[in-house]
Order: C-alpha cells, then structure tokens, then sequence
C-alpha cells in the first residue's frame, strides 16, 4: 500500500465519522421536544375499521403530573363519521359530551330514514315535534348531549331575537331526549369563553333565563385543520394537556380525521398516564340535578305552547310570526337598537328579558311540575 492510497483510506475515514456525528446530533435536535415512538406516520384513510386496522404504537408524553381530560365534540352528528367515534369511544369504555347541531341532527335522521327534508333558517318548529328522536338517543346512550345551536353561524353576527330562535329551537328540539343536560356551547365559542362570561354579557343573561349554563373548553385540538396527521394531531393534544394541567378537549365528530384516528388519541392519553372522566367530572354544574329537572320541565311548556298554536287552524293564522321565546327590551329607540344586531360579549346597560322566562317558574315538590311563580306577570 503506497502512501496516496493510506491517505486516502484515512480521509474517507474521517468523512465518515464526521457524517455519523451530524445524522446523530440531527437526531437529537428532532427528539428534544417530542413523545418517543418508533411508528412511521399513518396516512388519512377514508373509512375507520376499527378492529381490523393495524394498532400503531402509543406516542407517549409524560407532564410533571398526571392530569384528567373530558372529550367533547361539536358540529354532529354526521351519519358516517359520527357512529365510528362513538363506537371507538365504546370500545375505550370512555363517556365523552356532544354538542349537537340542530340542521346536522335533520340531515342525520334524513340520511338513516332515506328522506330528503329542507333545512330552514328558521325551522318550522311544528315539524320538529313530530320527529321521531330515538335514533339519537340509541347513539348517545352512553354520552352526554349538550346544545350547540340550530345553524353554524357566529352569533355576534346575528340579530337578537336570531340569536334566541338558534338556541331555543333546539332546546324545543332535543331538550327532552334521555342523556340531555342543559349545557350550551356556541359556534366558535363566541360567547361562551371563561372571559366573557358574566350577569352583564347580553349572551349570559338569555342563557341564564332560558336554563342553559354556557361551556368553553380547555384543549383545543385542531382536528379542523385540513391536512392534520395523527402523529401531529396527537402530539398536540398531549402537548396541550400539560400546558393545561388537563380539561375539555374540543374536537370535531363530522370530521374523518378524528374518526380515524381517535382509537390511538385514547390510548395514547392513557399511555402518558393520564385520566379519561366524563366531562361533567370536569365541571361539576353540567350534572346540577335541579337546572336539569327545571329546563327539562322548562321545555315541556314551550313544547305545549307550540302544540297548542299548531293544533288551532285560527291561532296559527294569527300568529304568523309566533316565536316560542321571545326577546322584551325596554320602549325606546336606543334600547332598541340592540336588536338590529349584537355583539353577543357586549355588556348592556338596560333590562333583556326573555319571555317565557325559566326564572318566572319554580319546581313543584317533586319536580314533576313547572308552577307560575306568584310575584310572576306571565300569562
């Protein structure tokens, strides 16, 4: 071996250990703030197969501590995407909450029952009582069914008396279902956020007189985003938990990515050391018997309100515009104002009064029966 050649070995050498020591220092750099897994990406596929689809491995997240996290889920329910979360939830043995859609509920019991039926901006409300609901109730009889609204729209962008048809309608649509509470989340969390939420925020008040108590949530998943992978999905929310120190995670049931890939979301939870309750073992007011048993019973009046202007031929002629609750402002044009269009975390100086109000009842003994409050002026 002349000199060039052993040169040359020694240089290729040293090119060699150089490499070696960049592709681990790389290596290191990309595992620092990440949960160790040893599973390749899993791409988005169509369709969920539960017990047949390959288990990838846990991604595991340790915090500092071990925290309780509650799932919740907005926009459904789908008539494809939803029964597949709720049967990977089943599986888990995990109850989890839905915030249910008032036009996603039509187009489900439309697409189960093979029917074609309009969905309204204003629904008509005689057609919603005689729907039959136990579909719903079959899917969710492990979970908890929560309101999130008639239509999909930001709440601050409506006028007044929208705002309280988008709510009530559903309450009148779904109040009375088994697995109810009386728990409402609007589109976006407009409204309803820990900061905006107090007696003087118009959105607070409508909710308190009608019976509803306003949800956030802690965790925000971002199953939303179009091209969210399971690997980032998770990591996020695992992520997010410690940031949190636990709570609601928001995602999405009308979502394929969450049905796909929400079996390795639990587990990967579970894997981290964390606890998976039922959302009302997070807020202890969602299971407040009495709210429950007083909008329950709350809804059964404004149901009989609107069976009684149904059944009469010559009331439904004179109230065309009848509406089951109502907005009541004080007379004047600047109060008034406010029912052009709202900002629904806007204080406001004045009175808002919903008429039938919740607060203008009181539960019998048994809690069986709404009674009309004396010092009450309903009629």
């Amino acid at each position: 071996m002349n000199i060039r050649t052993f040169v040359g070995l020694i240089q290729l050498g040293i090119c060699v250990v150089i490499i070696l020591h960049i592709l681990l220092y790389t290596k290191s750099l990309d595992l620092s703030d990440a949960p160790q897994t040893s599973v390749t990406p899993v791409k988005i596929i169509n369709k969920a197969i539960i017990e047949s689809s390959p288990k990838r491995a846990p991604i595991v997240f340790k915090c500092n501590k071990n925290y309780r996290v509650a799932f919740t889920f907005d926009d459904g329910p789908h008539p494809t995407h939803t029964p597949l979360v709720v049967k990977t939830l089943n599986l888990h043995r995990v109850s989890a909450g839905f915030f249910l859609l008032g036009t996603s509920i039509q187009s489900f019991l439309s697409a189960r029952n093979n029917l074609s039926v309009h969905q309204y901006e204003r629904p008509r409300i005689g057609y919603l009582l005689l729907q039959d609901y136990s579909l719903i109730e079959d899917l969710f009889v492990q979970h908890d069914i929560y309101l999130h609204g008639w239509l999909h729209e930001k709440i601050n962008e409506m006028r007044l008396q929208t705002v309280v048809d988008n709510i009530s309608t559903q309450l009148i649509e779904i109040g009375l279902l088994k697995g109810f509470k009386p728990v409402y989340r609007a589109p976006w969390g407009i409204g309803t956020a820990p900061g905006t939420i107090n007696n003087k925020a118009i959105l607070s008040q409508i909710l308190d007189q009608i019976g509803l108590i306003p949800a956030h949530w802690t965790i925000d998943s971002k199953d939303y985003l179009i091209q969210v992978d399971e690997y980032n999905l998770t990591n996020n929310i695992l992520k997010m938990i410690c940031r949190t120190k636990g709570g609601l995670i928001l995602m999405h049931d009308n979502r394929p990515t969450t049905a796909n890939f929400l079996d390795g979301i639990i587990r990967s939870i579970r894997a981290s050391g964390h606890s998976i309750v039922r959302p009302s073992e997070i807020n202890r007011q969602w299971n407040n018997e009495t709210l429950i048993n007083r909008t329950r019973r709350y809804t059964e009046f404004l149901r009989h309100r609107v069976e009684t202007i149904q059944s009469s031929p010559a009331k439904l002629q004179a109230n065309t515009l009848f509406r089951p609750v109502e907005i009541s402002l004080p007379t004047g044009k600047r109060q008034n104002n406010i029912l052009q269009s709202i900002d629904a975390n806007a204080r406001y100086k004045g009175i808002i009064k919903v008429l039938p109000n919740i607060n203008d009842f009181e539960l019998n003994a048994n809690n069986t029966k709404l009674l009309i409050k004396a010092a009450s002026k309903l009629k």
